[in-house]
């Protein structure tokens, strides 16, 4: 029972192909399965390696979730595990290629070398066999593939792509945010203007205080703001570092339910970070520290607008740093006079 919803996921996306397959075997030869009943031994599957090249990531099933081992155990992307899951579950040996490991290197199927194949291991069941996987088909959709210990190269007719990288597994949703659901912005730069956006009457963001005789650069100029958080994703994670945040820019969303989400950002060794604090009441986010106030996130998270638009629990925003992208950052940290059009533009305006 312990991977019941992920089994009960596999089984009513492959409804379909069982119910077609069933049919074909009375039509023509059925072709071996590279898993054999895999969604039988599924559920004593407890993780899945993938390795090579002196890289790897373990994927753990762990207290009833998948979590990436490499990364403290930080929830697994589900949509990219079930994909996979799912493609080997359908997967065929279709065809017969080379058994010669000369060939192995032009299919990509090296082992113990820098150019070494991906190896997928179903950790738990030893009757599934570690697999290498090699590059796709050029004349048909499909990978080329051995079992480990066994120099036949098969094809099989499942794309099989897959990343060694602990990162590339992590569940990468943070913010989700509908643009109605923003009342208002407040944003804060070292060394810079510090300003508010709120709504217009013509339901364009707006400047709470503009600048006396500046204009924005156009209407919507300031509509990133709302669009930057509206669909939010890490690169990567790291723990929690306070001394990172010392004298950090922020932007704070005010939320209609009355939450307040404090997007504070940094740099550090050329990569970006985000920390994601949350308030459910309306003090000044300068008025507390961030011990405070993470300390108020976990009880908030009651609210339903904030179970809706976070996506990483209350433990994972206290205990996590998150990687984001240049773009991300510098939408995050974009100055007042970035939306402003240039002084000389006002006055031939004027």
């Amino acid at each position: 029972m312990r991977n019941k919803i992920l089994i009960l996921g596999l089984i009513l996306g492959m409804g379909v192909a069982v119910v077609v397959d069933q049919q074909q075997r009375f039509e023509a030869p059925a072709t071996p399965w590279l898993f054999p009943d895999l969604l039988e031994h599924l559920p004593s599957v407890t993780g899945i390696r993938l390795s090579g090249a002196g890289d790897g990531v373990d994927l753990v099933f762990d207290k009833g979730a998948w979590v990436v081992a490499q990364r403290f155990n930080y929830p697994v992307n589900d949509k990219q595990l079930f994909e996979l899951l799912n493609k080997l579950s359908k997967a065929r040996l279709i065809e017969k290629k080379t058994a010669l490991s000369k060939h192995h290197a032009t299919l990509g199927l090296l082992e113990d070398s820098k150019d070494a194949a991906p190896l997928l291991v179903l950790q738990g069941d030893t009757a599934l066999k570690p697999v290498l996987i090699g590059q796709q088909a050029s004349a048909r959709q499909g990978s080329f593939v051995r079992f480990q210990g066994d120099d036949q190269v098969w094809l099989i007719d499942q794309v099989l792509e897959v990343s060694r990288a602990a990162e590339d597994w992590l569940a990468p949703s943070l913010l989700t945010i509908n643009d109605a659901l923003i009342e208002q912005i407040e944003l804060s730069k070292p060394g810079e203007p510090r300003y508010r956006v709120v709504r217009a009457e013509d339901g364009n963001w707006a400047l709470a205080e503009p600048p006396e005789g500046r204009a924005l650069r156009y209407d919507t100029v300031l509509t990133l703001l709302a669009t930057t958080v509206g669909q939010l994703r890490l690169v990567d994670i790291a723990l929690h570092d306070p001394a990172l945040w010392v004298g950090a820019g922020s932007a704070v969303y005010h939320l209609t339910s009355g939450d307040r989400l404090i997007l504070k950002t940094a740099m550090a060794e050329e990569s970006h970070w985000l920390r994601i604090l949350v308030e459910a009441d309306k003090v000044e986010a300068s008025d507390v520290s961030d011990e405070t106030r993470q300390g108020k996130a976990v009880g908030s998270l009651r609210s339903p607008t904030l179970d809706q638009v976070l996506g990483p629990s209350p433990e994972a925003l206290a205990r996590f740093d998150f990687k984001i992208t240049k773009r991300t950052f510098d939408d995050l940290n974009r100055s007042l006079e970035s939306f402003l059009k240039p002084q000389e533009l006002v006055a031939t305006d004027g």
